[in-house]
């Protein structure tokens, strides 16, 4: 994978999204070490990781959803120093999951294509209108300051018919 990171370029986004199973298993500390390693390693391109959804499954006061909620936490604060990475937040609600709570319905996939839509325009329309353009200035002469001050009316070669 890190070959084909390397081709990258600041027109390119990479899209880091992942599941719950490892949050759930205990492993968050060894998933946010794996991520600020790529993020590290990828400094030449655009990321954006998605958060780690609910379990909608397991209950409001789930552990598993603590631990979900500690996870994106962590992760928010360990990427904020990089300014080519940002984190989607979803915000998700039940009615975007199925039956079973685990998995996103039509809805939830939607509502993240449609996220993740919205911030590659942004980076990319950023990115490319964020280059500037330096032009030099001459100072004007004293003759062109007066000259804009003066008033219509002197200037005009029409006579007063009055």
């Amino acid at each position: 994978m890190k070959s084909e990171i390397e081709n990258l370029s600041k027109n390119d986004v990479v899209v880091l999204c992942g599941g719950t199973l490892y949050v759930a298993r205990n492993n968050t500390s060894k998933g946010l070490s794996s991520i600020l390693q790529f993020v590290k390693n990828s400094e030449q391109t655009n990321v954006i990781i998605i958060d780690a959804p609910h379990r909608f499954e397991l209950g409001a006061s789930s552990c598993v959803d603590k631990e979900i909620n500690a996870f994106n936490r962590k992760l928010n604060k360990i990427t904020k120093p990089y300014e080519h990475t940002s984190q989607l937040h979803l915000n998700m609600q039940r009615k975007h999951f199925t039956r079973h709570g685990m998995h996103t319905n039509g809805s939830g996939k939607d509502r993240t294509s449609g996220l993740l839509t919205s911030r590659i325009m942004e980076l990319l329309t950023t990115h490319r209108l964020g280059t500037h353009i330096t032009l030099p200035w001459e100072t004007e002469t004293i003759e062109e300051v007066e000259k804009k001050m003066k008033p219509a009316s002197e200037e005009s070669n029409f006579t007063n018919l009055e």
